[in-house]
């Protein structure tokens, strides 16, 4: 199972994790990442934050096919799926589901069948081109409704033949690839492009990103803080979840290379939920307005539930008295590749989810 050549990563034999855990070349992976991601400064929008001084770690441009934090976890997932011989992929997600998304398009450039099980949240333009790239991949879309029927309809999806991949992905293994993306960021600080950062801001719900990155720079010995912007309820992201999905990382590591040791105590992150507004997807006047900032970062607009919340929340913490005079890194997630939507394909939308298409969006 691999990428077409003009969507593979040119010389990247393996993970920078293996050159430092090699007991760990013993799990499957395959390459997706153009990896190392660019580090760029955030000029562009330093008026607007109120200050200079904060960088961004690009992975939303990590694949030309689609690019977010989800590459570098499938770079394990979907080779884990191949190794235990299974024919079909199912996942759930929100309608403006990035994840959905990714696992769509790659499982349509790997050549193995995706079923989505789609849940509700507030319709939004770009809600709506998720659902069309999502049908326009091939991915088989289910309506889910709300969480309780989303879980049932996924479970009742799944066979001996299906490998399931829960919403964020955040388990052990996947966690791996950001735990990979701070050795990476080590290496290009060492590089001198960029002081190495007194704290990374970045959106988190299921939060294996916030944790494997935590993970990864308490193993780097760095006192780096990691700032989530809570984008989900208190109740699915706090420092209890967080903390299980930090020490399962923690213990899955350890089981596999004596070389690392436990660091899940050692962890620096904090969340910040006061961009959340009233709840997963649903947009604030100040996510709106972030839209348009990240367009003038990337070329690309954002959107209100998770580049635009991760925007407001960085906005806050540049300009507070605590992190004024320090490096901030923002750690950007959303994909700037977009795919094209095909004049068909809304014909390939269920009829039983047209009506998202035919909504008129909240923002």
């Amino acid at each position: 199972m691999r990428l077409p050549p003009h969507l593979a990563p040119k010389n990247r034999a393996s993970p920078r994790l293996f050159d430092e855990l090699p007991a760990l070349r013993t799990l499957p992976w395959i390459p997706l990442a153009h990896a190392p991601t660019p580090i760029e400064p955030c000029d562009a929008i330093a008026g607007w934050l109120g200050r200079g001084g904060v960088f961004m770690k690009r992975d939303d441009l990590a694949s030309p096919l689609y690019g977010g934090n989800k590459v570098r976890r499938y770079e394990f997932v979907l080779a884990e799926a191949e190794s235990l011989g299974k024919k079909r992929i199912v996942t759930a997600g929100g309608i403006a589901s990035t994840q959905a998304m990714a696992t769509a398009l790659f499982g349509q450039a790997l050549g193995i069948p995706v079923r989505i099980v789609l849940f509700d949240q507030p319709i939004t333009r770009f809600g709506q081109d998720a659902v069309l790239v999502d049908a326009d991949a091939g991915a088989e879309l289910v309506w889910g409704g709300n969480y309780l029927t989303t879980i049932w309809r996924t479970w009742r999806s799944l066979d001996q033949d299906s490998y399931l991949i829960l919403p964020g992905a955040a388990n052990a293994l996947a966690n791996l690839g950001y735990i990979d993306a701070m050795i990476e960021l080590a290496d290009q600080v060492a590089r001198g492009e960029m002081p190495r950062p007194d704290a990374i801001v970045l959106p988190t719900g299921s939060s294996g990103t916030l944790a494997a990155l935590a993970l990864g720079a308490a193993w780097l010995g760095w006192e780096t803080e990691i700032i989530g912007v809570r984008i989900t309820l208190r109740i699915a992201c706090n420092r209890i979840t967080i903390g299980s999905i930090a020490r399962s990382t923690d213990k899955f590591l350890a089981a596999h290379d004596p070389r690392w040791t436990r660091r899940s105590k050692q962890m620096r992150y904090s969340l910040f939920g006061d961009a959340l507004g009233a709840g997963y997807g649903h947009p604030t006047p100040e996510a709106v307005e972030a839209i348009e900032q990240v367009r003038k970062l990337t070329g690309e607009p954002g959107e209100v539930t998770y580049s635009g919340k991760a925007l407001v929340g960085l906005r806050t913490l540049a300009r507070s008295d605590r992190w004024k005079d320090k490096t901030i890194l923002l750690w950007n997630t959303l994909s700037t590749p977009r795919p094209a939507i095909s004049p068909h394909a809304r014909d390939k939308v269920p009829e039983r989810l047209r009506f998202i298409l035919d909504a008129d969006p909240v923002a």
